[in-house]
């Protein structure tokens, strides 16, 4: 790949050209697309420089290169370089078997786990202090939920819970905490800068491997020096939404959104308005199976004082809310205040809103980031959505359809669960219900110009034109083609700023296999 990247022009031919019929060759210059067209129109560019290389693709198809809109990169990558024990699709037995063999290796040393999902076992019930303690007697151990508003501590591990702990967000005698205790508990277990570091290169090369060339990750401020290390090596454009404990240190120093380059650039403040489904506490109007309503994280007070702040500041909110009370706190927030539009001000999620509620999105303005995996982990028969709210409200789950057909800004991201976009698409296609499923081109924007869109950055973004970014993926099938087996499909290369970072296979260049 070496060679290729050198080359000052690329040419990219025998191709199909997303959104581009009849066109089957795209050339990059430098950091940037030149031109799209027929191979025999575009010959003469490439013959402009001896340093030129031509890459046969074989028919394949170009995309603009996706861009998550919500992930959690250094969470991502701390799994992916193995410093936290990766429980994502293991059973409940498979989970405490790989947490036992990591307790073994750290030898009384902390262990942290994430990923687990009790909804897919057969019991459905969360992890357990006493499964922990019987697999760990010396390592305190943390298991993390995989939506990371829950975790389970082993005895040794609730020794170190810190006093700023919410008491009524643990059960001691279960281990269960949630919410504010589970960020105040990620204290104890914090990654050094070497730790940081490999995580985010990690990740970042995850990224490539999923056809991923942005990203918007929630991340505290404390990690923005990993992030600016080694940010134009590492080939990933970073949007960092930092949490509002971090928006007086930004705003003293005249820092706002859109503040950066190409590669690091800070989008908006990220505040919590409730929970997740999963947990039981996304705050819901109607009781959970079982009882209980979940909860609002924030006071009407302090939510309003913090939107406030951030829009007259030039900052836009980033805003997780989940369940139908939570979303109404958020409306009423930015419906009192009136806030600046331009600003581009996100409701996170969004999985159960009431139909008045996404009218009241429209008028007031807002944007969109949700997760259409969601759609394919948790919704339809015998799903989670089913198990915590009955089938009534999961068919009203992630209405992606009357959203689009409401023409509200809509980008999507993957919460990291898991991040492909492939699977993302697949959700947003193949939804148990009518009222989640949306059609392959809008499902592709979703994850690619209307991330652009909200992250300011449309014209050079999120789109397959003369003098945009040569910010690519290539496909190994038309997503239209087969829409049933979206999924399915392979990504076969990823390009950023006019350079090839990932490569199934070693390309053909200059009529010969690399």
């Amino acid at each position: 790949m070496n060679r290729i990247n050198e080359a000052p022009i690329k040419v990219l031919h025998n191709a199909s050209i997303y959104g581009h019929p009849g066109a089957d060759t795209i050339v990059l210059e430098q950091d940037r697309i030149r031109a799209i067209g027929r191979s025999s129109e575009l010959e003469s560019l490439s013959l402009e420089s001896t340093r030129a290389e031509r890459i046969d693709l074989e028919g394949q198809i170009v995309l603009p290169g996706f861009i998550d809109a919500h992930i959690h990169l250094i969470h991502t990558g701390l799994v992916e370089s193995g410093w936290r024990v990766d429980l994502a699709n293991l059973s409940r037995d498979g989970a405490l078997d790989a947490l036992a063999q990591e307790a073994v290796h750290r030898d009384g040393d902390w262990v942290v786990g994430t990923g687990w999902d009790e909804s897919h076992w057969q019991d459905r019930t969360y992890l357990t202090k006493a499964e922990l303690d019987r697999i760990a007697p010396r390592s305190p151990m943390l298991a993390i939920r995989m939506d990371g508003h829950l975790l389970t501590a082993n005895s040794l591990a609730m020794k170190h819970i810190p006093p700023t702990a919410s008491e009524h967000l643990i059960e001691w005698d279960t281990g269960i905490l949630r919410e504010q205790a589970v960020d105040a508990m990620a204290e104890s277990v914090r990654p050094d800068a070497t730790c940081v570091g490999e995580a985010i290169d990690a990740a970042a090369r995850l990224c490539h491997r999923l056809g991923i060339t942005t990203a918007h990750t929630m991340s505290r401020l404390e990690f923005f020096e990993g992030f600016m290390k080694r940010r134009e090596q590492r080939r990933l454009r970073i949007t960092i939404c930092p949490d509002m404990h971090s928006f007086d240190k930004l705003v003293a120093v005249g820092l706002k959104t859109g503040y950066g380059d190409l590669w690091l650039r800070f989008g908006g403040m990220k505040v919590f308005a409730d929970g997740s489904i999963g947990a039981r506490n996304a705050a819901v109007s109607e009781p959970y199976a079982g009882g209980g309503l979940g909860e609002l994280n924030q006071t009407d007070e302090l939510l309003m004082e913090y939107v406030k702040r951030a829009d007259h500041a030039g900052w836009q909110t980033v805003i997780h809310g989940i369940g139908d009370r939570a979303i109404d706190q958020i409306l009423r927030t930015h419906e009192a205040l009136r806030t600046d539009v331009s600003l581009h001000h996100r409701i996170e999620h969004f999985e159960l809103p009431q139909p008045c509620q996404i009218r009241r999105v429209k008028a007031a303005g807002l944007h969109l980031c949700m997760q259409p995996n969601f759609i394919a982990n948790w919704s339809g028969p015998n799903s989670l959505y089913v198990d915590r709210l009955g089938v009534r409200r999961d068919q009203l789950s992630n209405p992606l359809r009357a959203i689009c057909d409401a023409d509200i800004p809509l980008a999507f991201g993957s919460d990291g669960m898991p991040p492909s976009p492939l699977f993302g698409i697949h959700g947003a296609l193949h939804g148990a219900y009518e009222g989640q499923r949306i059609t392959v081109e809008e499902a592709i924007f979703c994850y690619t110009g209307a991330g652009a869109r909200l992250g300011f950055e449309g014209a050079v973004k999120g789109q397959l034109e003369p003098g945009a970014l040569a910010d690519l993926v290539i496909l190994d099938e038309d997503p239209r083609v087969n829409p049933e087996h979206v999924s399915d499909r392979s990504i076969r290369m990823t390009w950023v700023g006019g350079d090839l970072v990932y490569c199934a296979q070693s390309p053909t260049t200059n009529g010969a296999r690399e």
